[in-house]
């Protein structure tokens, strides 16, 4: 696992110095399915050929990255997949972070063993619902086999992510409940709307994710998570995406993150002094309910207000 000793320290240093810490990076816009929530994919588009993303694995280690997020559309319709990963762990002696977000649908016992060769970290699969709700396919219905698949075969950590909204809280119960026996960790995702809004209100969320006791795991910003929910968007807070948070689109462009697209700036060019340049308040903070940017902005932003959950998190990592 990359979160060792060396990993931890050069994350500390990511608090003061002008680095990059965590990258998103597109590697196709292509997905096999057509989530009517998801503005993230393309169908049919090209896979970026894997010299290119390897190019873009280092220059964002250049930068500063340690925790490389491999995402699409669908990552895993990259038939190169496996040897990208196996890149990213070349570097920093492997002390690093490879993560994959997927949808699952294309798992097979092969990819995951070579995944595992590969030297894969973390996986996170993103399922809804217990069966089909309106706007998505990622249903325990259609993935059960392949999440027992990876109960049995992954060496990597696995975790599962549910869009919250009003059809998938309706389930959310039976849906623990079915997979109660998998040794797999839980998050949830807020639904946004456009611009990365949060787009859901409502105690009963709030009750939902405390019940759970996942309110540290989501993103690292409960008590803005509580307000938000309620309708409060007063709290301020200060989004480090372009600077220590990098989204690589398939184009190779930076983007301050998947809905803000506005800000592009070709990664090739990317230099210590432009990623300084983006750190700033951006005029999409407030109701911001983009977990992964969140997460960087809150543990890099405010350390000492978020050591506990970076402490725990890490911990369950290394497990």
């Amino acid at each position: 696992m990359g979160l060792g000793l060396r990993f931890v320290l050069t994350g500390a240093k990511r608090v003061v110095d002008s680095r990059a810490m965590y990258a998103q990076v597109v590697v196709t816009d292509d997905c096999n399915l057509t989530c009517s929530y998801c503005d993230e994919y393309a169908p049919g588009a090209p896979k970026i050929p894997i010299a290119e993303l390897k190019r873009r694995v280092d220059k964002l280690d250049e930068l500063g990255v340690q925790v490389f997020d491999f995402l699409g559309g669908e990552p895993l319709m990259h038939p190169d997949i496996a040897e990208l990963i196996r890149h990213v762990k070349s570097k920093r002696g492997g002390t690093n972070l490879a993560t994959i977000i997927t949808n699952a649908f294309l798992l097979s016992e092969k990819g995951i063993r070579d995944l595992n060769d590969a030297g894969l970290d973390f996986m996170q699969v993103s399922v809804d619902a217990v069966a089909p709700v309106p706007g998505t396919y990622k249903t325990l219905k259609s993935v059960m086999p392949r999440l027992r698949l990876l109960a049995k075969e992954a060496k990597f950590k696995v975790e599962i992510q549910t869009v919250l909204n009003d059809d998938t809280y309706a389930q959310y119960d039976e849906f623990r409940s079915q997979l109660a026996d998998l040794p797999f960790a839980f998050g949830v995702s807020i639904m946004h709307g456009p611009g990365g809004q949060i787009a859901i209100r409502g105690q009963k969320f709030i009750d939902l994710l405390a019940k759970y006791g996942i309110f540290e795991g989501v993103n690292f910003y409960p008590d803005h998570l509580k307000e938000m929910l309620a309708g409060d968007f007063s709290r301020p807070c200060k989004c480090l995406a372009g600077f220590k948070f990098l989204y690589v689109s398939a184009r190779g462009n930076v983007q301050w993150c998947a809905q803000q697209r506005e800000y592009a700036f070709p990664l090739d060019r990317m230099t210590p002094r432009e990623l300084r340049a983006n750190d700033r308040h951006k005029p999409c903070e407030s109701g911001c309910s983009l977990g992964c940017v969140r997460m960087v902005s809150h543990t890099l932003g405010e350390p000492l207000k978020t050591m506990g959950a970076s402490l725990s998190l890490a911990l369950k990592m290394q497990r």
